[in-house]
């Protein structure tokens, strides 16, 4: 054997020892908060939630957040119209119209909440079905669910 092989042949030894994260396909096969994942190519390992770090962007999360409006809205007015019923012998109506003027004000919100939802209008987070990518840490012990995979 020469000597390139042999540095070849340690190299590679080397890396394997270093038993970097490993990126691997999965799928959810269980909904949080009981959530559970199989690995593609294997069926029959199912990973428990106690082994699985999830992104957050995956959970369901609210923040917290404070809106400003510097300047003035474009919004004119708004105008609510309607009436009253009121039935006993005799049957009235009362009509009232309100209009609220909303141009050029300003408008801060504090302490407002965002939640996060995905296009169907529905929480955005993982459910049974979802094909994910997942980093496998060292010795299998713990995997990041990092993002969903979408093939078109």
């Amino acid at each position: 054997m020469s000597l390139g092989d042999l540095i070849k042949q340690h190299s590679v030894k080397s890396i394997q020892a270093m038993k970097l994260p490993e990126l691997m396909e999965a799928e959810v096969v269980s909904d949080p908060p009981d959530l559970k994942i199989k690995l593609k190519g294997s069926d029959k390992l199912i990973i428990p939630k106690e082994l699985i770090v999830v992104a957050e962007r995956l959970c369901q999360i609210k923040r917290k957040v404070n809106l400003t409006n510097s300047g003035g809205t474009t919004i004119g007015t708004q105008k609510f119209d309607g009436d009253t019923g009121v039935s006993s012998t005799f049957t009235h109506t009362h009509p009232y119209s309100v209009e609220v003027g909303l141009k050029d004000r300003d408008f801060s919100l504090k302490e407002g909440e965002i939640h996060y939802i995905n296009d169907d209008k529905k929480d955005d987070v993982l459910k049974e079905g979802d094909k994910v990518m997942v980093i496998a840490f060292e010795g299998g012990q713990k995997f990041f669910v990092f993002d969903r995979i979408v093939t078109y």
